[in-house]
């Protein structure tokens, strides 16, 4: 089976677009008749009536949730700054040994059925604002309050996923648990993502002491990949617009396999794109039941203070998370 979307090339990003956007008109007009295979479309028959698109507003922050990229995440902005890009995938992406990328954005061909696709298999879509259900769905939507919550179920190939995204008081909180109900042999797993926008120029990963590292990011040129093991949160700066991002490393499985690193991919003009990273060259076990948990936060400082105020975000983060465990 060959790739139909890989979101990990940043330089095919418009042929992706129209590639997401078709299969958002599929998910969209599905009628009923006999239940399809479940690695090739959604089985919840309410799926159909599921909404394209929702704008989020909760506060200082707005994103998108999108069909086209089995309803995650799409883009993030603060007070009105782009923060994350919303040409890029978000959510939680497998790459299986001898087939390739299979999750949100990550679409698979289907042996001997020209034109189906295997994608994430959603099954269960709830949305609130403001801890109130948003009903009725539509096609598209606007939702707006002082918080913004989305529960969603989900399968890729034997992986049972509960996912959730929470935006309160300016920080957008994403949690993944994994239930493996087969062996899954994995180059490795990306349980969140988040594509920052390309004009950030520095960057620094810390712990809970500090700052561990700092980096700036290219101007032009190829991609490149980072790995930080250590690290706890990764924050990033721009600062034509005076605001950066802090991505702070809640929780993660205490399994030996099963261990949370970050993974920068700097492609200058794209994204300069941060992963949690796990599993990497290991077999995900059957019966293996884990959760991991990001929290992004944003901050306005000066070239100057920056990364004074990364580490004072940081801290915040990490005192406002609950269910923490140590790295």
């Amino acid at each position: 089976m060959k790739r139909v979307v890989a979101r990990d090339n940043p330089m095919s990003r418009r042929a992706l677009c129209r590639a997401l956007a078709c299969s958002a008109l599929l998910l969209l007009t599905v009628s009923a008749g006999p239940a399809p295979s479940p690695a090739v479309e959604p089985t919840s028959t309410s799926s159909a009536q599921w909404p394209g698109t929702v704008t989020v507003t909760a506060g200082d922050v707005r994103t998108r949730i999108e069909a086209a990229k089995m309803w995650t995440i799409s883009g993030l902005e603060y007070q009105d700054t782009v923060m994350a890009v919303q040409d890029s995938a978000y959510g939680t992406v497998l790459t299986i040994r001898g087939v390739g990328h299979l999750g949100t954005a990550h679409f698979l061909d289907v042996p001997g059925r020209p034109g189906a696709v295997e994608k994430e298999n959603v099954t269960s879509l709830k949305l609130f604002v403001d801890d109130k259900p948003l009903t009725p769905f539509a096609p598209t939507m606007k939702a707006g309050g002082k918080s913004f919550r989305m529960e969603r179920k989900s399968s890729i190939r034997g992986l049972k996923l509960e996912s959730t995204v929470s935006i309160r008081d300016g920080v957008v909180t994403e949690t993944a648990r994994l239930h493996a109900t087969e062996p899954i042999d994995l180059q490795k797993a990306h349980p969140t993502m988040y594509a920052f926008t390309p004009q950030a120029t520095v960057y620094a990963f810390g712990n809970d002491t500090g700052i561990q590292k700092r980096g700036v990011f290219a101007k032009a040129g190829g991609t490149d990949v980072k790995t930080e093991k250590a690290a706890r949160w990764m924050a990033l700066f721009d600062p034509a617009s005076g605001k950066g991002s802090v991505c702070y490393l809640v929780k993660h499985p205490p399994d030996a396999g099963a261990d949370g690193w970050f993974l920068l991919i700097d492609a200058p003009g794209v994204y300069r794109k941060l992963a949690l990273y796990t599993f990497v060259d290991q077999v995900v076990p059957k019966g293996f039941d884990g959760t991991y948990q990001t929290a992004v936060g944003f901050f306005s400082a000066t070239e100057a203070d920056w990364e004074t105020q990364a580490l004072k975000r940081a801290r915040e983060l990490k005192s406002s998370s609950t269910g923490q465990s140590k790295l």
